[in-house]
């Protein structure tokens, strides 16, 4: 007889039993029964754990399943490239770690991947769905915008999920330890009432095996981290891994909060039937998890409303390709599913095929099939030959579409490194619950031999992953579609400090207004604390935005600022908290930096003398408070402040003391008067009347106590009096900055919570002098901003310094600060390159501020406009663009892949042709590790409107707003320019028409075609 066809029809038989046979019921293909509940060190080792996360299977298997959200950073697949940071460190990685444990049966692990296009929407409209309560609550009418998310995301978003199930049998505790166990369970089921329907926990409660699967959950958790550079990984409890398993079989009539009952959460329901107690106990596992109707037409499966179609490999992949090759492969729009088994003891099933290769050898048709096995025998010595199934299932709502789907993947697992599939099964219905999560611990029908290595490798171990999955606010999205999500000024960071580099018409001051947006979205009760500093208007549009989506009497919660050296703008550098006679720390020092800022040398970027100038004007400071808050506070006049006079004459206070009284009476006790008769907006004005000014402070630098212990010393390189020096610079500050050295004329409401300060019209030139006003501007308006974001860190300094008839407005605003988080934006910062001083000053605001929940986001042109500090200090990048030779800046300081940095500059700049969005470098420090993707970042026409910053865009949308009002305006330019921008048109005509005002023509002929729906 042909040893050769001996071997294949003993094959062929093994196979066709394995593949043709079939369960009596659906419910029986679940092999989940029960769980094994929590214990004292289980509740120790995971706290955050409140439900059991090992179930028993009916053979007395443990389960356990880890949730994989993906890797850390995108890793580089070649297979040349095996240092840290490649996708072959991870596998060798978790091949030495498996090594041992895979040389004895027992474990076995399973990967499940999942892609559904269909559920895309669904991932964006879970993530909104907290911000379109946060709007309700909040009632601000952002919901068009919010609306908008959802329609223009959903086409680019594909849910993907990945999970890793990991089973460990019996086979690993002694013959002694399970008769020991066998015979408890024996007596005791001779006591216990009895309940064939329901979970007996009692009856498959192994210490030894549970000691063992926890060892080997920690060693592939372990493994999988990778140090923080691996893995994103979650042990999921059974609730979770149940409705999962439900959902998978049941897709679109599974509730989401739906879970299967556990010992610990049943109730009774039900009637009692003879002696049986089952309705007193939650059902079995699997009568909860595969209790829907399935039939079989053909080798398709109908269940749930949908059709299932699956597709089993029969020859592994003659060349080696990783995952991400085989999701490349599969249409974005096709949904599939495949699931990988791994099981140690791939010699041990081959050894009666060995056995006869090895007595027919010398048969020329059966010797390359001895060699493959003696191969793979030569290889068990070094690394365990494992046994492998893959199973992968597609499906649609009619069997048309199921069929064309399942084709479509065939195809592409086909061409997935050369594989052989079939799609005939005896059986469909094992078939498709070997394509499912966890539900049955029986493998595919045809079995695989790799090598440990040679099977991770196909494992989907390269995917983007993030730690706010379930939990972001912003949706980005993947190149091949991945849900991605962020969360802005999360508790998974350690500190808020946030880049943003990108060349001008990039969409830079698009993505920052957006992210500023999300919050405002976000918010629980009030509008965000949101200071903006800019150059430029391109705030001005998040803040119009804001304000149409409020009612008219909270219009000033959001207030667009342009400064200007006019005297109406005039915002006194020395003014203090309202009620205080001198500052606190925080005011104390803004007053020093911008003091130490006019004495800048432009040359060196640094005030001269920078030990000896700090100290002589914090001196100063305190000088100037003493003689103006204590020693000759200032006198109050009539007609100085006609606000002040007319609240004195309405109040009656001014009867009530004789002109001599008057005539020695301060600003401050005219202040308090006010205040303690309810005129607040006039001892405010009071107030400001009471501080001291920039010439009478420059003037105190002849004051003895200075001249004493500095009056000789020099400036660095010349024979100047260092104090000369500072009066002089301090009086050319008066003359340069009139804004910032007469009483404050400039008055925000004080509920106002967005505040965007443009420093267009008081900015300086590209002159190194110029630069300096540029720093010292932004400094101020980061000030006027949200200088008092700090106040909750003080509480104890400022009640100590008010009187306490000033307690309970410091006290509102306080807690107002401290109940949220603080948003600190300064845009454009490449307008004060080279200023260190300046830099300085916002690297040590920045340090602070993590302590009081303040995010700063700073953006500029190029990263090298960055100072180190701040670069290491970052824990947030979006970059949207880079030189080359910012590669090292990037590797070294945030652990950026190199092979990825460089892929990124080979991306075309700007928004996508295909509208699918602006690709950006996202670099996210969490508490576990760094995040590094490229991201898609895509937003509707609306919101593009609404903060485009573009000249030409910009001025089109001016031209309508005038005309039309800002909602009309946007409506009209979202439905004729869904991408958001007019430029390209604008700039056609311009080269086409003899036209004085392109702009203004355009503008009119959107208005005329609107006709009678404007």
């Amino acid at each position: 007889m042909n040893i050769n066809r001996l071997i294949f029809t003993i094959e062929d038989c093994l196979n066709t039993l394995s593949r043709f046979s079939v369960a009596s019921s659906f419910v029986e293909y679940c092999d989940l029964r029960t769980v094994i509940g929590l214990d004292r060190q289980d509740r120790e080792r995971r706290p955050w754990l409140n439900s059991p996360y090992i179930a028993a299977t009916k053979r007395g298997e443990y389960l356990s399943v880890f949730e994989v959200s993906g890797a850390f950073r995108e890793m580089d697949e070649a297979s040349d490239q095996t240092g840290p940071g490649s996708l072959e460190s991870l596998i060798t990685s978790m091949s030495d770690s498996l090594n041992t444990a895979y040389k004895n049966s027992g474990h076995k692990i399973s990967f499940v991947f999942e892609r559904d296009p269909d559920m895309g929407k669904e991932e964006i409209e879970d993530m909104v769905a907290p911000q379109k309560r946060s709007l309700a609550n909040t009632g601000i009418q952002l919901q068009d915008v919010v609306d908008e998310k959802v329609t223009t995301l959903s086409p680019w978003l594909v849910r993907e999920r990945c999970w890793l199930a990991i089973w460990s049998g019996p086979d690993l505790i002694s013959n002694s330890d399970r008769t020991a166990h066998d015979e408890l369970v024996r007596r005791l089921a001779e006591r216990v009432p009895k309940a064939r329907f329901a979970q007996s926990p009692w009856q498959w409660a192994l210490s030894a095996l549970k000691i063992r699967h926890e060892a080997f959950l920690d060693n592939v958790e372990q493994a999988l981290r990778h140090s923080s550079d691996g893995l994103i990984i979650r042990l999921l409890d059974i609730h979770e891994v149940g409705r999962e398993i439900r959902r998978q079989t049941e897709r679109h009539s599974t509730p989401r909060n739906w879970q299967p009952h556990l010992p610990e959460d049943a109730q009774p329901a039900g009637y009692r039937w003879t002696d049986d107690e089952s309705v007193l106990h939650a059902p079995s596992l699997h009568l909860q998890l595969f209790n829907t109707q399935v039939t079989t037409q053909g080798n398709l499966v109908q269940a749930g409303g949908l059709w299932h179609g699956m597709v089993s490999i029969t020859l592994p992949p003659q060349n080696l390709q990783t995952f991400n090759e085989l999701v490349r492969a599969v249409p974005r729009a096709v949904p599939w599913r495949i699931r990988m088994d791994l099981m140690p003891g791939g010699m041990k099933a081959l050894n009666l095929k060995k056995t006869l290769l090895t007595y027919s050898s010398f048969i020329s048709a059966v010797r390359p099939m001895y060699e493959s096995v003696m191969t793979l025998a030569a290889t068990d010595e070094k690394e365990p030959v494992c046994i492998m199934t893959i199973m992968a299932s597609t499906w649609g709502k009619t069997r048309e579409i199921c069929t064309r789907n399942q084709a479509i993947l065939k195809s592409a697992i086909e061409g997935w490194g050369v594989c052989g599939t079939t799609t005939t099964f005896g059986d469909p219905r094992r078939a498709w619950v070997n394509t499912i999560l966890a539900a049955s611990g029986g493998s595919g029908p045809v079995p695989l031999y790799p090598p440990l290595s040679h099977a991770i490798s196909l494992f989907p171990l390269n995917r983007a992953g993030s730690v706010w999955r379930g939990k972001g606010n912003l949706m980005l999205h993947t190149e091949d579609g991945s849900a991605f999500e962020v969360g802005l000024a999360s508790s998974q960071q350690n500190k808020h400090t946030e880049l943003a580099p990108g060349d001008p018409g990039l969409g830079k001051s698009v993505l920052i207004n957006t992210l500023s947006e999300i919050q405002i979205s976000s918010a629980q009760k009030n509008l965000p604390f949101i200071a903006y500093i800019d150059k430029g208007y391109s705030a001005q549009g998040l803040v119009q935005l804001i304000r149409d989506s409020l009612p008219p009497e909270r219009k000033d919660e959001a207030v667009g600022i342009i400064l200007s050296n006019d005297p109406e703008y005039t915002r006194n550098l020395f003014d203090v908290m309202y009620g205080a006679k001198k500052p606190i720390t925080p005011e104390k020092n803004f007053m020093s930096s911008v003091l130490c800022a006019l004495c800048v040398d432009t040359g060196t970027g640094q005030p001269c003398n920078p030990g000896d100038t700090r100290q002589i004007i914090n001196q100063l400071i305190e000088l100037a408070f003493k003689e103006y808050g204590e020693n000759n506070p200032r006198l109050y006049r009539a007609s100085t402040e006609e606000l002040v006079d007319s609240a004195l004459q309405d109040s009656g206070l001014y009867e009530k003391h004789d002109a001599a009284w008057w005539a020695r009476s301060t600003w401050f006790e005219v202040r308090d008067m006010l205040h303690n008769a309810g005129y607040i907006m006039a001892a405010q004005r009071a107030h400001y009347q009471a501080m001291p000014q920039l010439p009478e402070v420059s003037s105190m630098l002849g004051h003895t106590s200075l001249r004493d212990v500095f009056g000789t010393v020099q400036r660095d390189g010349s024979n100047e009096l260092l104090l000369d020096y500072i009066r002089r610079a301090l009086e050319q500050g008066h003359n340069d900055y009139p804004m910032i050295s007469g009483y404050t004329r400039f008055m925000i409401n004080p509920e106002t919570r967005v505040i965007a300060v443009d420093l267009n019209n008081v900015a300086g030139d590209k002159t190194p002098a110029g630069r300096l006003k540029t720093g010292i501007m932004y400094l101020l308006a980061g000030q006027i901003a949200g200088g008092d974001f700090t106040l909750p860190q003080y509480r104890d300094e400022v009640l100590k310094q008010l009187p306490r008839e000033y307690h309970e407005i410091a006290l509102k605003r306080i807690n107002q600060l401290d109940q949220e988080v603080k948003t600190k934006v300064y845009d454009e910062l490449h307008n004060a390159r080279g200023i260190d001083f300046i830099w300085e000053n916002l690297d040590t605001q920045e340090r602070e501020q993590r302590k009081f929940a303040i995010r700063t986001v700073l953006s500029t042109q190029y990263l090298r406009d960055y100072p180190e500090s701040v670069l290491k200090s970052a824990n947030t990048l979006w970059l949207l663009r880079y030189k080359p030779e910012d590669i090292p800046v990037l590797r070294d300081n945030f652990n950026v892949p190199e092979f990825m940095l460089k892929r990124f500059l080979k991306m075309p700049e700007g928004p996508a042709p295909d509208g699918s969005g602006v690709p950006v470098l996202g670099v996210f420090r969490v508490k576990s590790g760094t995040l590094a993707r490229i991201l898609k970042f895509t937003v509707g026409p609306l919101e593009l409107w609404a903060l485009n910053s573009s000249p030409k865009d910009s001025a089109l949308r001016k031209t309508l707003t005038n005309k039309l009002g800002s909602v009309r305006a946007r409506k009209i330019l979202a439905e004729n320019f869904p991408r958001g921008s007019a430029t390209s048109l604008i700039e056609h005509r311009a080269g086409q028409h003899n036209s004085d005002n392109v702009i203004e023509e355009l503008a009119s002929e959107l208005i005329r075609k609107q006709g009678y729906n404007l």
